[in-house]
């Protein structure tokens, strides 16, 4: 099973709704994260974060170049250099300058991180049309292979780099979440806070599975039926949280959250059983949806 690629593809981080990504309650709960003061740098590194993972992520564009083995190439073979330039991740990072920042282990991890992505940019500019152009014919690679342990190193570079600011962004986000829960909870808006605490067991459910092996691991499979024990328990109160809501405005918007974590839980109960790479991937929209419903 080629699954993998399938699981990086996640959404590895949602918004937040205290840095103002939750437009849908106009409840207590609301006004309190209005009111808060929004470190919303740290909504622009999520989404930094997840246009670096995936199957056109950082680590499998480094994959793609390295399978090219250029070292060992020859010029009657196509080169399909990979076109890193990283334009939204630049983006957000702009946009988290211009706001606060203020965790500097983080912000420290995002300035070299940007420095390595940087480097393999800039390649990416010098080499890029060296091979779309197959100029690399005419010079018997020799540009090519001269570039190619330079080009290697500044992948592994920013790799590296990027998986401190996965870790650094981790620590931060998973606090910040939990402040988001205690302030929902306290609010008494029961069906902001379960609609959040779900959205938070998914994510704690399709991140158990990091790497192929894990789909096998009896560890990670336990831990799996763990949290989605906890899920479906969530769903429930969520469930009826939202029945009330539509009771007393029945005309109101639709809430598609809740249907597409029921369809993560249930192509996770499917995968378990099947085993099939295509429950697994079906688990995995479900809850990209769900981050992309309870965003807008």
């Amino acid at each position: 099973m080629k699954l993998y690629r399938g699981a990086l593809a996640i959404t590895l981080f949602s918004c937040l709704a205290l840095a103002g990504c939750n437009e849908q309650s106009n409840s207590k709960a609301a006004n309190q994260e209005a009111s808060a003061p929004a470190d919303n740098s740290l909504n622009n590194y999520i989404a930094l974060n997840n246009t670096l993972t995936g199957i056109s992520g950082l680590e499998a564009m480094q994959a793609w170049y390295v399978k090219q083995n250029i070292a060992k190439a020859k010029t009657s073979q196509v080169i399909d250099y990979p076109s890193a330039k990283f334009d939204y991740a630049y983006l957000q990072y702009a946009e988290a300058l211009k706001n606060k920042r203020s965790h500097p282990a983080l912000d420290n991890a995002a300035d070299d991180l940007m420095k390595k992505l940087d480097a393999i940019k800039k390649d990416t500019a010098t080499y890029e049309q060296y091979y779309e152009s197959a100029s690399y014919k005419t010079d018997g690679l020799k540009k090519g292979k001269e570039a190619d342990a330079q080009i290697k190193q500044h992948y592994a570079n920013a790799v590296a780099s990027y998986a401190v600011f996965k870790s650094e962004l981790d620590v931060v986000y998973k606090e910040a979440k939990k402040k988001e829960l205690e302030a929902l909870k306290a609010s008494g808006n029961a069906y902001q806070y379960h609609k959040a605490y779900s959205m938070q067991l998914a994510e704690e459910l399709v991140s158990v599975f990091g790497s192929e092996t894990d789909l096998k691991n009896p560890e990670k499979l336990k831990q799996a039926a763990s949290v989605a024990d906890l899920l479906q328990n969530e769903l429930a109160a969520f469930n009826t949280e939202l029945q009330k809501v539509k009771d007393k405005n029945p005309n109101g918007p639709i809430d598609t959250t809740l249907m597409n974590l029921n369809s993560c839980l249930k192509y996770y109960r499917s995968f378990v059983e099947s085993k099939s790479e295509y429950d697994f991937k079906f688990m995995l929209d479900g809850y990209n949806s769900a981050v992309r419903s309870n965003r807008y």
